[in-house]
Order: structure tokens, then sequence, then C-alpha cells
């Protein structure tokens, strides 16, 4: 292709191809990493008719990426204020006739007992992603229990699960880092904020430490083990007080790699106490479980029954019965081919419900519909 056609070729593209910005964290946290990159990294390899640009602070936005822009991507807490200024900065956004879509994967009323409580109880955050919600021209969300929620503020919700893109290598199972097949594995993975999930665990992971008839055929691990003080304390839960020499840990890495902590275990446990919060979350634990191929034993609750049959795919816990995890992750490490079975299908599931190829293209008509400015 000589110089002039291809001048010609990129003046067309520009001229035709919608311009998206996507506002995100230079340090990109999960909830950024699934809702914004990951996909939009999908319609970036698969549809010409999408522009990306990216900015790592709302504040580094130039004017001109406010005559070019046509939509603009966020997620949840992108730019925290005074409710005036939150205002005054969407006027600056869309003053060229740009639109924004704000994703949100989280409730933002959170309980006494999540970490980041405080915070948003003295900043009054809660009340700032609610004027973010009103004042988007579109809202994307992961569940329809977190899109009615979202509705009561902002009619225009569009539901978009997260699903893993194989083009980021970690979301191939490695069959060269399977576990060893006389030791059955038991992993958690999770952030900061699980002390109360773990809890539910701590009395059968004491009962495990406990039954000599399993020493020597499982290994529990720690997922994600860092030196912060709230891994210190997952720690003690789960190795009942260190006394558990079948405990052991996998380092935190970043996430465009910790998934890959899945290879080194057969299984996953996912402990989530039934709340309105937690209800309001997305099934990402199973999904990760699921697409790596590994079974798992999880807790009575949206949105893991969403997905989950007891005996079908997975092994689910009923809330409030302390024993059962026990006896569950015992049976799995007695019964490895059983697992493994509800592994295959839970794989099986997954992979047919969370299809990216499928959400891109609901994705794609989302911006189509909102339209470029003309």
């Amino acid at each position: 292709m000589d110089w002039a056609i291809s001048k010609g070729v990129a003046l067309l593209f520009y001229l035709y191809a919608m311009r998206i910005c996507i506002v995100y964290n230079a340090h990109p946290t999960g909830c950024s990493f699934y809702r914004l990159e990951m996909p939009n990294a999908y319609l970036g390899d698969n549809y010409t008719e999408f522009d990306y640009v990216c900015v790592d602070n709302i504040a580094n936005v130039n004017d001109e990426d406010l005559k070019t822009v046509d939509i603009w991507l966020f997620n949840r807490l992108w730019c925290q204020g005074t409710l005036e200024q939150i205002r005054g900065v969407y006027k600056a956004l869309t003053a060229f006739g740009a639109k924004v879509i704000l994703d949100l994967d989280d409730y933002w009323v959170l309980e006494s007992g999540h970490i980041m409580y405080r915070h948003y109880l003295s900043t009054k955050l809660d009340e700032q992603i609610r004027e973010h919600i009103r004042l988007a021209d579109h809202v994307t969300t992961t569940t329809e229990h977190l899109a009615q929620k979202i509705r009561v503020l902002n009619k225009n919700v569009t539901i978009l699960p997260n699903e893993p893109y194989e083009a980021y290598q970690q979301y191939i199972p490695n069959p060269s880092e399977e576990p060893d097949p006389h030791l059955f594995k038991i992993g958690w993975f999770g952030g900061a904020q699980h002390q109360e999930d773990i809890a539910l665990v701590e009395h059968s992971f004491s009962l495990l430490a406990h039954d000599k008839s399993l020493d020597g055929k499982y290994k529990i691990y720690l997922g994600g083990w860092n030196e912060n003080p709230v891994y210190v304390d997952y720690e003690r839960m789960l190795s009942c007080n260190g006394k558990n020499a079948n405990y052991g840990r996998i380092q935190a890495a970043d996430i465009y790699s910790y998934v890959g902590g899945y290879n080194f275990i057969n299984a996953t446990i996912a402990p989530l106490r039934d709340t309105k919060f937690n209800r309001l979350k997305s099934e990402l634990k199973v999904v990760e479980a699921g697409w790596m191929g590994k079974a798992i034993i999880a807790s009575e609750t949206i949105p893991y029954t969403d997905i989950l049959v007891h005996g079908h795919n997975g092994l689910v816990i009923p809330y409030g019965k302390k024993d059962a995890w026990y006896k569950a992750v015992r049976k799995f490490i007695n019964e490895p081919d059983y697992a493994r079975s509800l592994a295959v299908q839970l794989s099986k599931d997954v992979r047919e419900r969370f299809d990216i190829t499928k959400t891109a293209e609901r994705r794609a008509e989302l911006y189509r519909a909102i339209g470029r400015k003309l």
C-alpha cells in the first residue's frame, strides 16, 4: 500500500471509528481489569470500528480528548469530591457531545464488617457513587440483582458479566503445573475484605487439622499471601493457628498472573456470608474456578447459587452449618475422582454461559446505540 492510500485509510478510520476513552488507575485493580481493560481489549482486537485511548487519571485528560472522545468509560468511584465538583467534571466531559458509561460491580452501601466501611462513612462515598449513577448516560453491571438497585437511580442499565479472555495467558490452564496426583490441594483466593467470610470455615478447618487420618493426603493453600495483617488473620483461621502441617502459601501476584495460582490446586473454596452486600456481588470466583477446570465448594448464597447446583457442578454449603465445610473438603480429599467429575461439569457450564464473544457483541451494540457524536 503506497503512502497516499495509507493516509486515506487512516483518515477514514479517524472519521468513522468511534473513539472511546478508558479512564482507570495506572495500577489497575481487579475491578478495572475485569470490567474495563479485558473486555475492551477483546473489542479492540476484534472490532475495527472502535478506536481506544486510555488515561490513568482524569486529570490527564486534555482539550483534544474532550473534543474527539465519543464515549468515556469509568469503573465505580473514578472521581471523588463534593457532589457539585462531580457534576462539574461530568459537564466538562460531555460538553462536546460525548457520553459517559459508568460500570459498577459492587453495591455502594457497605456493611459494618467491611474493611472500607469507616472510610466510606467518613467521606460519604456512597453518596458520591449515587451521584455518579444518576449522572451517567448508561450504567453497566454484572448481575440482575445489582441492576435492580441501579435502576432506582438510572433506568439505563446493561448487564455484562465477567468473562475471561484467553489472550491473557493466565486464563489458559497449564497442565505442566498440575498438582501431585497423590496430594489433594485446596486453595482460597481473594482480597483483603473477607475476614468474616473466612471465619465461616475456621471451625471446619480446625477439624481438618486434628483429623490425623487425612495427614499427608492434602494441602491447604492461602492464595495471594502477603504480610498485610488481614492475610495474617486469614492464615490463622485456615491453618488452625499454625497447627496444621498440611498448610501452605501461594504468594501474591499481580492481576495479570494471579489466576495462574489455580494451576497448583485441585479445588477452591468460596465461603461467603449471606448478606445484602454479598448477594449483590458477582459470581467471579465460580467463573475463575470453572474456567481453570477446578472443583469448588461454595456457600449456599447468591450469586454462587445462580450457577452452582449441589452435587452437579460443585458442592454447596448451607449457611450456618459449621461442620459441613469439613465434611465437604474431607469428601474431596478421599474421593478425588468425584471432585474431578464436578470440576469437568463446572468447566463445561462456565464456558458455555460466560462466552466473551457473545457478550462482546452486546457491548458493541451498546456503544453503537449510544452513538458517536456528530
